[in-house]
């Protein structure tokens, strides 16, 4: 197992939200979370999470726009951004990567590989 980290989900889906929580936590990991995304800036800053993890399609702020917002703020310089979105196909891992994420990772999620797959990305 690795070091517990803090980590932060920001995602729509209230059950996402709740499935990934509860699989992090079963590790060891400090959550938390916010359902809107230019909401969680905010909470993301002052919590400095070693990872966020970044659903793609929400409401007023997209999953790109908000991972654009947090890696343009020099205090989140060593925070991971991970898209988590049901949108499959290479190209939008390719886009995530092109837009400067740490990682895309598929919905529906699999609950046996979900918690080493984010855990992979830390440091």
């Amino acid at each position: 197992m690795t070091t517990p980290r803090r980590i932060f989900i920001v995602d729509d889906d209230q059950n996402s939200i709740a499935l990934i929580t509860t699989l992090l936590e079963a590790r060891g990991h400090t959550i938390r979370s916010n359902l809107v995304a230019d909401q969680a800036i905010s909470q993301i800053v002052d919590m400095r999470p070693h990872i966020v993890l970044v659903d793609l399609m929400m409401a007023a702020l997209d999953g790109y726009a908000l991972a654009g917002e947090l890696k343009r703020r020099p205090e989140l310089s060593d925070t991971k951004v991970v898209m988590v979105s049901a949108r499959t196909g290479a190209i939008w891992s390719e886009r995530s990567k092109t837009a400067g994420l740490d990682g895309y990772v598929t919905k529906p999620i699999d609950i046996a590989t979900f918690a080493e797959r984010v855990e992979s990305f830390l440091p």
